[in-house]
């Protein structure tokens, strides 16, 4: 569903030039859940953005459903870290949901059966009048989850989404995305800091470098779903997991451990 090749992205120019990506290949398959995770300040979010379409990069391609990505393409929805920005907050949560409907094709009966889907897919089934003021953190990045699925998205990107919530709620969120994933057959591409939650819900790990960044290796992760907070991280294989990723990360420039996917 996405390729990624030999993508690099440079800031700058001459000798103020700075590389931030280098050489990134990898690809997410449809109904998957890959995660991408690495060291803080190897441009994650610049990644995201080139695949979201936000972004030109100055090398490489990424194509989406077989085309060459040159701006932000239909069928893609990303969810943003900061949900305090990402939400209208002059709209009620139900009219942020129903937001990006506006431009489709769609009846008023079928808009409607959208977004109250998508609010009870995430437990806001009864906040549809609410403002994101009158809100929780937590429940705020629920109604910006809601807003994306409404929008019926091939792939869901999103960007380190629980990085500004309390471990709790991180955790139901996390909770969240798997079902989510589960009740709509949904490819999602999440982009996180946090090495536990990386293995936790993914398929997938793509481990990145150390900047100029580069793919140290594409982990499968073969966990029994569903998925649980106390189980699946009691599991010998979890803790063998998130071991390998924490020691790629913390030591990228090994040679032995530098094995591009």
């Amino acid at each position: 569903m996405l390729v990624v090749e030999n993508l690099s992205h440079a800031y700058g120019t001459g000798t103020h030039r700075h590389l931030a990506l280098k050489d990134i290949s990898f690809s997410v398959n449809e109904g998957e859940l890959v995660s991408i995770v690495g060291p803080s300040g190897c441009g994650k979010t610049t990644l995201l953005r080139a695949m979201a379409g936000l972004m030109p990069p100055t090398g490489g391609q990424i194509r989406f459903l077989g085309e060459p990505i040159t701006g932000v393409p239909g069928g893609l929805a990303m969810v943003f870290q900061d949900y305090r920005g990402s939400l209208f907050p002059w709209l009620t949560v139900g009219d942020n949901v129903r937001f990006p409907l506006h431009t489709a094709k769609l009846g008023k009966a079928e808009v409607a059966e959208r977004v109250g889907e998508s609010l009870a897919a995430v437990g806001l089934t009864n906040f549809e009048g609410r403002y994101p003021t009158q809100l929780s953190g937590g429940m705020q990045q629920r109604a910006a989850i809601a807003r994306a699925l409404a929008y019926r998205p091939k792939i869901l990107l999103m960007d380190e989404p629980f990085a500004s919530v309390d471990a709790q709620t991180r955790e139901d969120l996390e909770d969240l995305v798997l079902q989510v994933r589960d009740r709509f057959n949904m490819t999602i591409l999440f982009v996180t800091h946090d090495i536990d939650e990386s293995v936790y819900l993914a398929d997938r790990v793509v481990v990145l470098s150390k900047p100029p960044t580069y793919v140290l290796t594409t982990l499968d992760i073969d966990l029994p779903r569903p998925r649980d907070q106390i189980m699946t991280k009691e599991l010998p294989e979890f803790i063998h997991l998130r071991s390998d990723v924490a020691r790629l990360i913390r030591r990228p420039d090994t040679s032995e451990l530098a094995v591009t996917s």
